[in-house]
């Protein structure tokens, strides 16, 4: 387990992964973490500043300078980051000018924090460097990774909270990181007994939440030098839902439990996007610009893979961008507009995905309406022009209406795998009718059509479901009262059916009906995320646990032409 944790350590990067791993340790093991890494900001050294009792049990001030891998002779001082223009920093400003008036009389510790060891070349120069700067009130030590590892297998990892059947789920999802199915569900085994763990006090939901989140980060970590992170992202989602089912019941106190698992939560959205955009960055966006590149790169002769992993790619796509929307959100000017740009990327890249896919303009089960709903989201907070959704979304409508009329490869409310891949099973009339029994698609794809104005798209669907689709009951789902205690859980039997939805009259009185319905439907906004800000959150949820995004996140921005074409 510590060589398992000492290569995790060592494959870490310094800036926004070693640096965010420590202050959970520190806090774990009784430290007053008052000072975290931050962007933008002169640190004049010092990535992490602590309180705690040293190992003589004396309380002192804890200054971590955090450095990458070995240390080397270039990352002692070979460029401007070095670790010794660090110290130097440390030493002639921080230590004089930046330590608060409360901690002024204790004495200093300043900490070398790196994930691997000394090479030997620089073990003198910094021995020397040591014994010239040590005083009776500054001393140095240094955190490498076996000391690291040590810390977290005493700390957040020890025996008594991490008993050895999680320490079981969790070294066989890291070691199957090569067979994601069988890692995530260790992981989830994981995640399970830990949330279960975390219920019996507010002490316990801070250190459960902290516990996931090393061993998120350690999973990632040990995945990306697999070459294989579909387990982290997969776990990912699961590990933030965990978090905030822990963090739930202290909404709305003042204490410190509260405070401890905001940070956590924001660190597992951090990690959740970081694993989002190393999977987008490394397996979409060299092959997205390519004909049917995505599509080979499934590795499967299966149409129905193809068809599955794309949806599911563009689904991913759509939820990284509407959490880099949310940061842009609450980020100052110069930042807003990086974040934007960075949204308006990932949504031309969904759209070469769709250009060069064309298993995109067909999806094979109605539960991959999230996916589509999740991109149509992000193209919404995008603010680009419409040509490129609105002729996706005609063409499903025509690849739709064809596939029904000759009873081919038609979107079907079968969810199993086994019934997807023989379906059609046949094409008589009872088989249609069992495949396709609801649907959620349909009412959203007519509802977005009509707002992008393309009436012969929403009149084809309008006789689709007149005639064809008689027996099909047009439906889209909102949460209920009993939402808040499941949907993050992953517990089915919640939330209600809006159904018998029309689809006549161009798709105004739809979207009407849906905007009526939204609006009398105050429970939904009882839902914590929504409640808190995190809005997002439930989108994950709705990814993770394969449920339709509910109406109420898009509605409004549909029927702002219909204000506009009533007024002009």
């Amino acid at each position: 387990m510590k060589l398992l944790i000492r290569d995790y350590l060592a494959s870490l990067r310094e800036r926004d992964e070693l640096d965010a791993i420590l202050p959970d340790l520190l806090s774990e093991l009784g430290f007053n973490v008052y000072s975290r890494p931050q962007r933008g900001t002169s640190q004049l050294g010092v990535d992490i500043a602590a309180v705690g009792k040293d190992e003589d049990g004396e309380k002192k001030l804890f200054l971590f300078s955090v450095k990458q891998g070995d240390l080397t002779r270039q990352d002692w001082d070979g460029n401007p980051q070095a670790l010794r223009s660090s110290l130097d920093e440390i030493l002639d400003a921080y230590i004089p000018h930046r330590i608060p008036t409360r901690y002024k009389d204790l004495k200093i510790v300043i900490c070398l924090a790196f994930g691997g060891d000394v090479n030997e070349q620089v073990r003198e120069k910094l021995t020397g460097f040591i014994g010239n700067n040590t005083t009776a009130r500054i001393t140095f030590d240094e955190w490498n990774g076996d000391k690291i590892a040590g810390m977290i297998l005493n700390g957040i990892l020890r025996e008594e909270i991490l008993p050895k059947p999680l320490r079981s789920s969790f070294q066989k999802a890291v070691a199957m990181v090569d067979e994601p199915d069988v890692s995530y569900e260790h992981f989830r085994r994981l995640a399970g007994n830990l949330c279960k763990a975390g219920m019996a006090s507010g002490k316990a939901r801070v250190r459960a939440a902290r516990q996931l989140n090393i061993c998120l980060w350690i999973l990632f970590v040990w995945a990306r030098s697999a070459g294989n992170i579909e387990s982290p992202y997969r776990s990912s989602e699961l590990a933030l839902l965990t978090t905030w089912e822990l963090l739930r019941p202290t909404l709305g106190s003042n204490g410190r439990e509260l405070k401890a698992l905001s940070i956590v939560v924001r660190q597992m959205i951090e990690l959740h996007l970081t694993i989002s955009m190393e999977f987008i960055e490394q397996r979409v966006l060299p092959y997205a610009e390519i004909c049917h590149g995505i599509s080979m790169a499934t590795g499967s002769r299966s149409s129905l893979d193809v068809n599955l992993a794309l949806f599911e790619v563009l689904g991913r796509i759509g939820l990284a961008g509407l959490w880099l929307h949310w940061i842009g959100e609450r980020s100052d000017a110069a930042h807003k507009e990086h974040v934007q740009n960075s949204v308006v990327k990932l949504t031309q890249t969904g759209l070469a995905l769709i250009r060069n896919n064309p298993a995109l303009c067909l999806p094979i089960t109605d539960r991959q309406g999230t996916s589509i709903a999740l991109f149509l989201q992000l193209w919404l907070a995008s603010g680009l022009d419409a040509t490129g959704v609105t002729s996706w979304l005609q063409e499903m409508v025509y690849r739709l209406t064809f596939s029904i009329h000759t009873r081919g490869r038609y979107t079907s409310s079968l969810s199993d795998y086994r019934d997807l891949a023989e379906h059609p099973r046949d094409k008589s009339d009872e088989y249609f009718k069992e495949a396709t029994a609801g649907s959620t698609i349909v009412p959203m794809l007519a509802a977005w059509l009509h707002a992008l104005g393309a009436t012969e798209a929403v009149e084809a669907l309008s006789r689709l479901a007149q005639k064809e689709l008689k027996h099909c009951t047009l439906q889209l789902w909102l949460p209920d009262a009993t939402s808040e205690e499941k949907i993050y859980t992953g517990d089915s039997f919640h939330g209600r059916a809006l159904c018998g939805l029309p689809l006549k009259k161009g798709g105004r009185q739809l979207i009407a009906t849906i905007a009526e319905a939204c609006r009398m439907d105050a429970e939904s906004q009882n839902l914590s995320p929504i409640q808190s800000g995190f809005w997002p959150v439930i989108m994950v949820a709705c990814h993770h646990h394969q449920l339709p995004i509910p109406p109420w996140f898009w509605i409004q921005s549909l029927m702002e032409p219909e204000f506009e074409a009533e007024q002009g």
